[in-house]
């Protein structure tokens, strides 16, 4: 299979994952009872083993496009398709229907490694797919060794029984009152004990890991808190700073889940880099009026270069007077603009507005101050990393230093 699949792929790989599980408790039913079966199983029969036809001639026609279609791989797929009890009478053959579980395994690994975003959450469905089906082929198989046991026909042999006594052996529970009468049903049952051991382990082992990972961002914030408050207890920080760094930490935690963007996006190639930031910032960039016109390219290398910063409430991102070298746009959160007196509010900006143009643009001083009011998200554009931008763009360049000039009352040079 390919890398990715398309959304009618999926659609019909999760189709497919069930037909196949029908087809798997049907072919092993059959070997439980010489009765016919009811006719919603036959149609149900055959609507399955029609789905597994279909699924030949679409993997074939796909095989060009993605993978040889190799010789092993057909002959499971057109066996799975092949319901020889319907057509032959034939009730062991119908075994063989199983091969096809092997692309249940397939599928599921491309959803694990594509497609699924809670890994824990699907690692757990995952192993109670499979324990739940090995159940039922061990039911299955005690019911047909039971059947060639003597005197152990009617209530003494169901499926609800084989089920009952599978559970039970399997748990390790053994209540005794179901037991092997003949030395092959003994055999049958120290293979399910050894099973059952196996599963246990399994269960104790990996279970309990599952769980306490479906939230990892949870547990990577309770390791990070605990390095923080021992090395602010080892430093002898004042209570208020502690206050603030846990505030910040939490913060990042609740609508960050603890996440670095800036590192998440090292690790990604420069294409998915570069779209990824696109999406992430472009609606913040052609607010800002001197952008307005700018190419998809420039747009692009914007993007890439800005870089997240978070303010707490309180936090003086910058002063009136200062040097500035940076300008900021809003992802979340409100700063308010003070006057040189550090007092005075003179405007209020909230998400998607953006402050300090005039020193990226035109190198100035800061005219006031700004303050964040909350917890604030913002994008900073550095203004050497800016220039070296402009500079592969130097018309646009000149526009947007001649409309910040106009803008601030500069005369043109």
């Amino acid at each position: 299979m390919s890398m990715t699949q398309s959304p009618l792929s999926r659609t019909w790989s999760f189709v497919m994952v069930g037909a196949t599980t029908v087809v798997a408790i049907l072919s092993t039913l059959h070997l439980l009872t010489a009765d016919e079966p009811a006719p919603w199983v036959r149609v149900l029969e055959y609507v399955v083993s029609l789905l597994m036809v279909a699924d030949v001639v679409v993997r074939w026609k796909a095989a060009p496009r993605q993978r040889a279609y190799g010789p092993a791989w057909l002959f499971v797929d057109l066996v799975a398709a092949m319901p020889f009890y319907l057509f032959f009478g034939l009730r062991l053959p119908e075994l063989l229907r199983l091969g096809k579980l092997l692309r249940v395994v397939e599928s599921m690994k491309e959803w694990w490694s594509h497609y699924v975003d809670k890994w824990s959450t699907f690692r757990l469905l995952y192993f109670g797919y499979w324990i739940t089906l090995a159940v039922h082929v061990l039911s299955c198989g005690w019911f047909a060794l039971r059947a060639l046991t003597p005197g152990t026909h009617g209530v003494e042999n169901t499926y609800i029984r084989a089920l009952y006594w599978c559970v039970t052996t399997l748990t390790s529970v053994g209540y005794g009152d179901i037991i092997p009468l003949t030395n092959l049903e003994t055999l049958y049952a120290v293979f399910v004990m050894a099973t059952g051991v196996g599963v246990y382990g399994y269960v104790i082992g990996n279970i309990a890991h599952i769980i306490a990972n479906l939230h990892p961002s949870r547990v990577r914030y309770v390791e990070t808190m605990e390095g923080i408050n021992a090395f602010m207890e080892y430093r002898g920080l004042p209570a208020a700073l502690q206050r603030r760094i846990r505030d910040f930490y939490s913060y990042r935690w609740e609508k960050r889940l603890g996440f670095d963007e800036s590192a998440i996006l090292d690790d990604l190639s420069p294409s998915l880099q570069s779209d990824v930031s696109l999406f992430l910032k472009r609606d913040v960039i052609e607010k800002v009026p001197f952008f307005h016109g700018a190419t998809d390219e420039l747009i692009r290398e914007i993007a890439l270069a800005m870089r997240p910063q978070v303010y707490m409430p309180g936090d003086l991102i910058f002063r009136a007077g200062e040097k500035g070298a940076e300008m900021f746009f809003i992802g979340r959160g409100q700063v308010e603009v003070l006057a040189k007196d550090g007092v005075t509010v003179q405007a209020t900006l909230s998400d998607g507005q953006f402050f300090g143009e005039g020193s990226l643009v035109l190198g100035q001083p800061r005219s006031a101050s700004v303050r964040a009011i909350g917890f604030c998200d913002l994008y900073a554009l550095d203004k050497n990393v800016f220039e070296g931008i402009m500079s592969r763009y130097p018309d646009f360049a000149e526009h947007i230093g001649a409309m910040m000039r106009e803008r601030f009352g500069q005369p043109r040079s």
